[in-house]
């Protein structure tokens, strides 16, 4: 089928795995998905963001990487404050 100028329906783009997977996941597993797996989410999640061709895939994909983003840094920051905490209560290392 020949197409010419005046085609209105998008051009089909060839979707990657990640953005298949992005698309075609439920929200609400794509959530539990960065509540639980911490760094991979955000790693995956940063990969997809900045490959995806299909909006709908970069949208859940951004989602995934600011939640895991957010948690990994809190998980950071609690890790930092318990240590300080553990030194403090410790005799400041004497």
């Amino acid at each position: 089928m020949a197409t010419d100028d005046f085609d209105d329906r998008p051009a089909r783009v060839e979707l990657g795995p990640l953005d298949k997977t992005f698309r075609d996941t439920n929200i609400v597993v794509l959530i539990l998905f960065s509540l639980c797996c911490g760094i991979i989410a955000f790693a995956l999640g940063l990969v997809g963001m900045l490959t995806a061709k299909d909006p709908k895939a970069k949208a859940n994909a951004t989602v995934v990487t600011i939640i895991s983003g957010i948690l990994t840094a809190v998980g950071v920051v609690l890790q930092i404050t318990g240590a300080a905490a553990g030194f403090v209560a410790g005799g400041g290392g004497r």
